[in-house]
């Protein structure tokens, strides 16, 4: 037996023909791997496996890529939402200050207006340099002497008038006002029929708060006087005497 051995190049093919002694002949194919194709063979799976893991990778990567803005935007999220509530808080207690700033300059403003008009009042309560005060009114005793009618006159001058008697508590203290001296009141006789007793500011005498009894008087010249013995005796009032202002 004989064998003959063909190869094509291209096709990567052996063709064995084999000749047998009884004259027979014998033909077999035999693919060949060539070398260069089993490399280039493995360098594709290699080249795959790169991708794949390349691929692989990529895809962590973007996971981890993923995560990390995730947590990102919850600690922006986070710290935005922190920084809202520190300025809201903010503007709470700017809002709460400028409102008990306004109440406290009301409040400042109401006490200066107050304490203005107690010393208004203080002051316009304040009686002048040799007027005394009782209560609410004050009170000048003359060392001058003056008839009745030009002794109110002093008094309107100074923004008063002759002592009108309201109270026996008030009389007990023009009492000690007159120490040995009779001074003029505010107690006079009408100027028309039928004369009376009538105060300075207009009222009549209806109440008295000594114990002498004025007569009916006769006549329109009289007025009345005030001792320190608290007795009030009616006089012309052409006489000369000191004098009582109150204001």
């Amino acid at each position: 037996m004989s064998t003959e051995t063909e190869a094509a190049a291209d096709l990567r093919v052996k063709f064995n023909r084999n000749l047998h002694q009884d004259g027979r002949e014998q033909s077999e194919v035999e693919m060949i791997e060539d070398e260069d194709q089993i490399s280039d063979h493995g360098l594709q799976q290699t080249d795959k496996q790169k991708q794949q893991k390349l691929q692989a990778e990529r895809r962590n990567w973007f996971r981890v890529l993923k995560l990390s803005l995730g947590v990102f935007f919850f600690l922006f999220l986070a710290g935005l939402m922190t920084h809202y509530l520190l300025l809201s808080l903010e503007n709470n207690k700017i809002n709460d200050y400028n409102h008990l700033l306004t109440e406290l300059t009301v409040i400042n403003k109401t006490l200066i207006d107050e304490t203005n008009q107690l010393k208004n009042k203080i002051e316009g309560q304040r009686c002048p340099e040799l007027w005394m005060r009782f209560r609410s009114s004050c009170y000048y005793k003359s060392i001058e002497r003056k008839t009745w009618t030009d002794s109110r006159s002093f008094c309107l001058y100074e923004g008063a008038d002759l002592l009108v008697i309201n109270s026996r508590e008030e009389q007990e203290f023009v009492f000690k006002l007159t120490p040995n001296k009779e001074s003029w009141i505010g107690l006079s006789v009408y100027s028309s029929y039928p004369y009376g007793w009538r105060w300075v500011n207009g009222s009549p005498l209806t109440e008295t708060f000594w114990d002498e009894t004025l007569s009916r008087p006769s006549s329109n010249n009289y007025a009345v006087v005030l001792s320190d013995e608290g007795k009030v005796t009616q006089q012309y009032n052409t006489y000369i005497r000191n004098w009582i202002c109150e204001k």
